[in-house]
């Protein structure tokens, strides 16, 4: 994705061709791999390159990933859902395959099942809608303090993950997202910590809605800059100016609160400084707020200044990284997420004109309803 957005803004041949070789080497595993259906780690995200990168013709006989399609709606049929329901490596991140997809009739089916099986985990509660962290799918330094599953606020792997694909639904005509979004944002509103919490919102509450834990850093995965973004994100492509009033409110709030750059170890998107000053860049071209404009140079010099260490790593960039047994430590990086890949991404984006639309599989923006959809 990153070399296809160099050929596409300085017409070089030779970055279409490295785009176009990590392309085949990633479709080739698709046939001597086994791999699961997450968009992070699985057949859906290599899917989701292809038609990021390829554009494919909507005929179904032309289309080269018409069979996944079929592939991706035969296993959201599975009833009762057990597997995981985040971004990173469940039914969110099938949902944003499938916004990726429209308007064809094999994406729509597939959305619609997405919303389906995220209506039936729902939990109805007096505060709203909330969906829950089975114990089973907690991260695993983490299983002990959360015996009984929690329910986790994040993007990556959260509920705020939840809402933003409701919301792409929702615009694109799934008109049974709209009962579900409007008690998520209902419930999840009601979380907003009080001025002297750690944050505006946890990072994960309890079956009481206490809070559990609370962000340690502001970040795109956990915390508030990248919730905020997400809720105004969602509430746009609603049309829902009260919400994106409300959610224009905590992002402001978040540029000015979570500044502390020590906090924020490496440059990576997932919770690095590039992807700070990503999501501050986006709410900047989308509002021209000149406070997001502000914190997204603010990151950036992090990122150019601190985390650039030249001689190092790749490209000069190092990720820091919490480990399976609980250690933390350096890595070479040169990943989308965590690594060099995203960094270059979050610096073309930011020194071009160019829609940054590969941030869609972040959920830092929606695509825009198709004139197909009714």
């Amino acid at each position: 994705m990153l070399f296809d957005a160099l050929a596409r803004l300085h017409g070089d041949a030779k970055h279409r061709a490295v785009s176009e070789a990590g392309l085949e080497r990633a479709t080739e595993a698709l046939g001597a791999e086994t791999l699961g259906p997450d968009l992070y780690d699985g057949f859906t995200g290599i899917a989701w390159a292809v038609q990021h990168v390829q554009r494919p013709s909507e005929s179904p006989e032309e289309d080269p990933l018409t069979d996944i399609d079929a592939a991706l709606e035969d296993f959201l049929q599975t009833r009762p859902w057990t597997h995981r329901y985040d971004l990173v490596s469940g039914l969110v991140g099938m949902g944003a395959y499938a916004l990726e997809r429209l308007p064809r009739d094999g994406a729509r089916r597939c959305l619609e099942a997405v919303v389906a099986r995220l209506g039936e985990l729902a939990e109805r509660t007096q505060e709203g809608l909330r969906w829950k962290t089975q114990a089973r799918h907690v991260v695993a330094r983490l299983q002990g303090e959360h015996p009984e599953g929690s329910f986790n606020l994040g993007v990556a792997h959260g509920m705020a993950g939840v809402l933003i694909v409701l919301g792409g639904a929702v615009a694109a005509g799934v008109e049974a997202a709209r009962e579900l979004l409007h008690g998520g944002w209902t419930w999840f509103m009601a979380r907003r910590g009080e001025d002297s919490a750690p944050a505006r919102f946890p990072t994960r509450v309890g079956a009481r809605h206490e809070p559990l834990t609370w962000p340690r850093r502001p970040a795109w995965c956990y915390g508030d800059p990248g919730v905020a973004l997400g809720l105004h994100t969602l509430a746009r492509a609603v049309g829902n100016a009260e919400w994106e009033a409300q959610a224009l409110t905590l992002c402001l709030e978040a540029a000015g609160r979570w500044t502390d750059v020590a906090s924020v170890k490496d440059g990576g998107l997932c919770h690095g400084s590039a992807g700070l000053a990503h999501l501050y860049n986006r709410l900047f071209q989308t509002t021209g707020e000149p406070a997001f404009a502000t914190a997204s140079r603010y990151w950036f010099r992090q990122l150019l200044s601190v985390h650039r260490q030249p001689g190092l790593g790749v490209a000069g960039f190092r990720a820091w990284e919490q480990f399976d047994d609980g250690s933390e430590g350096w890595t070479d990086n040169a990943g989308l997420l965590a690594g060099a890949t995203g960094i270059a991404l979050a610096l073309l984006a930011a020194t071009s004109s160019a829609e940054p639309s590969w941030d869609r599989m972040l959920l830092m923006s929606l695509p825009s309803p198709t004139l197909d959809s009714p």
